[in-house]
């Protein structure tokens, strides 16, 4: 057939069918919400099927009716909600960012080092931990009031204790006012550095790392502060006055050698009583540092306790023995 025969035909099928087109735009607005019924198979077969084939032999694709721009204009707001495509739910956002692996402990103390010796968390980026205790948890044997060096012996000053075997002691600073080390640690910051609020990541980094600073070992003492059988004599003599006549074991008790308690011994309140652990590194001694050497703060210690006990004084022998004995802790 020739190209003039197919447009005869395509232009009679599209008159025979303007009625029923007339129709559908009439009823349209009605009809949307009724779901369509089958087209019959002879009309399929009749018309359907010439048209699409009709359509191919002039080189032209069938048209999608829900593609009709025509017809979508014609069409009322529920008709298009029923031929439109459902659209894919949009992606929420996380609430929150996938919090880092949990950190092994050697992996948060060395986290903690660095903030140990980060001056970033004192006010003014003035001081880190590190300035009154070094990067080795030590102290630095110097007296402070707030972050200011003042003479030894300041009724205001308070002396740096060491940082070593912190983990092992009962309650924490000289009033005895923090019960956790995160409290201590806390506190320090805020009160005595100026410091912003720590952040709980950063305590727990901060108290990881203390964690890890133990006392040094001394070859003449046992775990559990006895003396080994290659200690000295004035060691071993000194720890029978420890225990004995001197007192000591009273308050330092063993084998932590602290006390959760505080005592008033006459230096201007009641303080925590310290750790004595490495005590012969931590000059100059009390909250205060009133005393330089520790020769001088045991044996005003034996007097206090011999005041309070109504005992006798000690002989400078026995002195330099207690002396030799704490200072081996």
């Amino acid at each position: 057939m020739s190209v003039t025969g197919v447009r005869l035909v395509v232009l009679c099928l599209g008159l025979l069918a303007l009625p029923a087109l007339a129709a559908d735009k009439s009823v349209a607005p009605y009809l949307a919400a009724v779901e369509p019924k089958p087209t019959p198979p002879h009309f399929a077969a009749i018309v359907g099927k010439p048209l699409s084939l009709l359509a191919a032999a002039i080189g032209q694709k069938p048209k999608d009716p829900n593609r009709d721009p025509h017809r979508a204009a014609h069409q009322p707001p529920h008709a298009a909600a029923a031929t439109e495509k459902p659209k894919a739910a949009p992606q929420v956002a996380a609430a929150a960012e996938t919090p880092p692996a949990q950190l092994s402990e050697a992996e948060l103390a060395a986290k903690g080092l660095q903030l140990f010796n980060d001056a970033s968390l004192s006010g003014g980026s003035k001081a880190s931990c590190a300035t009154c205790h070094f990067s080795t948890g030590h102290t630095n044997n110097k007296t402070y009031v707030g972050l200011a060096v003042v003479a030894d012996g300041d009724p205001n000053g308070r002396n740096p204790p060491t940082l070593w075997g912190v983990g092992e002691r009962s309650v924490f600073g000289w009033a005895g006012q923090a019960a956790t080390l995160e409290d201590s640690i806390r506190g320090i910051i805020v009160n005595r550095m100026k410091g912003p609020e720590p952040s709980k990541e950063t305590l727990a980094a901060l108290v990881a790392y203390v964690r890890t600073l133990k006392y040094p070992a001394n070859w003449q003492l046992k775990e559990d502060g006895s003396p080994t059988a290659d200690a000295s004599a004035a060691v071993k003599r000194g720890y029978e006055l420890y225990l004995g006549d001197g007192g000591c074991g009273t308050c330092h008790q063993l084998t932590s050698f602290d006390k959760k308690s505080r005592d008033d011994i006459g230096t201007g309140g009641k303080f925590k009583v310290p750790a004595l652990r490495a005590v012969a590194s931590t000059a100059p001694y009390f909250h205060d540092g009133r005393t330089a050497s520790l020769r001088e703060a045991v044996k005003m210690m034996w007097e206090v306790y011999a005041k309070k006990m109504e005992s006798r004084q000690p002989t400078d022998a026995e002195l330099d023995d207690l002396t030799a004995y704490v200072g081996a802790l």
